[in-house]
């Protein structure tokens, strides 16, 4: 039996998503998670596929158009503001960041981690990927393409090392919460996975 190759384009990424013969959560999920660079693009899809077909084809009218660009209006001024290329994960500092590590109830470098992107989001369970989600109002599929982002630069800490330098990996949540002294109570409640 030959094995087919892991899709690299954008098409054939989309296309595979479209022929699976359920498109909910969970096949989102995991086709993000398989391609994260294509994050965007499979959640329209997505909602594309479920949006059921128009029976009517009829133009709209002059009042249904100005209602619609009425409502992407609202829309957009009521979801978050991310530059582009912007990670949304950023905006974990200050009160936000501090709001977030009480929520959870974690030490702040707990989220600096995940600001960072130190933490693998596959290690990472899935009742804090949601509480992040939630923190930064966007939905979970966001979350993980954000976290499998490259680990931002420590910009403005400058530290002398004693050898090379070697390229940092991502780590479980497990491991970033024993590296932050967290208690083993309180690391089986956070690692507990409720679905």
């Amino acid at each position: 039996m030959t094995t087919r190759p892991t899709p690299t384009a954008l098409d054939d990424v989309l296309d595979l998503f479209q022929m699976e013969k359920v498109h909910d959560g969970a096949v989102l999920a995991r086709y993000v998670e398989a391609h994260p660079q294509f994050a965007l693009q499979l959640i329209d899809l997505s909602r594309l596929l479920a949006t059921p077909e128009a029976e009517d084809q009829e133009p709209l009218s002059a009042l249904e158009t100005s209602r619609i660009d009425a409502a992407w209006i609202t829309h957009k001024a009521a979801g978050p503001e991310f530059t582009k290329g912007a990670n949304p994960l950023d905006a974990l500092v200050g009160e936000r960041g501090k709001a977030l590590a009480a929520r959870l109830g974690v030490p702040r470098q707990i989220v600096t981690c995940l600001r960072e992107r130190k933490i693998d989001p596959t290690r990472t369970p899935r009742p804090i990927r949601r509480t992040l989600g939630d923190a930064l109002a966007i939905p979970e599929a966001h979350v993980i393409a954000a976290m499998r982002q490259p680990p931002a630069s420590a910009s403005g800490r400058s530290f002398k090392s004693d050898g090379k330098p070697g390229a940092a990996g991502q780590v479980s949540f497990e491991q970033a919460l024993i590296d932050a002294d967290v208690s083993e109570a309180d690391r089986a409640r956070l690692l507990a996975d409720d679905d």
